[in-house]
């Protein structure tokens, strides 16, 4: 019988080379749903904060960090509770192993995103435009070093011979006032549509599109966009309520308001029809 051998690291424990993480804290964001954060982080990402958890002297761990510009936040991806040998990336045209993807689904659901460091007060990091979901466990923060996590000649080889090309996309100035209302009143869409639909934007397989011939419609929770797609360009012409009249007929036998957001749809329909 081989010797078990286990021996703590801070306060994980590794035995038989099996690592039991505990996290060091938990992030917040306003990203709560995975298709409510970036595939990596990008300029349309929302800011988040790592709240470390007290009593354990991270106040010293982090001594130093606020003069590092960028750091590398390794994660957990809480929703994600089972691994794929193979994935459907929105840029491929074939599925991709896992292990040549940043996809979530792996064999140990570990993230590792390098973000912008903003402040640091006490125990809570702010961190800039970032592909972390409200929630996440916290494992670890590294610092990203100018001098050696730069690699000038990396390639990744699949997405030279099999991605799909980036479509340009053009707002209709309806949409662009129907996406300014809805997020004056704390519904943020933009960032979805054009995640959405920059990349192979009618697979149905891939996203809730429905086709209508020569228009086309993406699904949002309780939103439809309507849009148009030619010549790698994307037309985003409105947006508008994927309640029938009679699912917001307050007195009618459909009326249930799941989302609790029937009232805007009201209000929505009354100020753009």
């Amino acid at each position: 019988m081989a010797q078990t051998v286990a021996r703590r690291i801070g306060k994980s424990l590794v035995s038989n080379g099996e690592l039991l993480l505990k996290p060091i804290g938990f992030f917040e964001s306003e990203q709560v749903e995975p298709y409510q954060a970036g595939r990596q982080p990008d300029i349309l990402g929302l800011n988040g904060k790592i709240k470390l958890q007290s009593g354990h002297n991270y106040e010293q761990a982090l001594q130093d960090l606020v003069g590092c510009s960028h750091i590398w936040i390794i994660f957990g991806f809480h929703q994600n509770s089972n691994w794929k040998h193979l994935v459907q990336t929105p840029r491929s045209n074939k599925k991709i192993g896992v292990f040549a993807t940043r996809a979530p689904y792996r064999p140990n659901p570990i993230g590792l995103s390098l973000v912008r460091l903003v402040d640091i007060q006490n125990l809570t990091i702010e961190v800039g435009e970032n592909d972390i979901l409200n929630g996440s466990p916290i494992y670890d923060i590294k610092p990203f070093h100018p001098e050696h996590d730069v690699a000038a000649d990396a390639t990744i080889e699949w997405l030279e011979t099999s991605a799909h090309s980036k479509n340009a996309l053009r707002f209709s100035p309806l949409a662009d006032s129907q996406l300014e209302y809805l997020e004056s009143n704390g519904v943020s869409i933009k960032a979805f549509i054009v995640r959405q639909l920059e990349y192979d934007p009618i697979n149905d397989s891939k996203k809730r599109v429905e086709s209508h011939g020569h228009s086309f419609t993406l699904a949002y929770r309780t939103w439809r966009i309507d849009f148009t797609f030619a010549e790698n360009t994307v037309g985003v012409l409105a947006v508008r309520s994927g309640y029938t009249s009679e699912e917001l007929d307050e007195a009618g036998p459909e009326y249930e308001d799941t989302y609790q957001d029937k009232s805007l749809h009201r209000k929505y329909i009354l100020e753009f029809n």
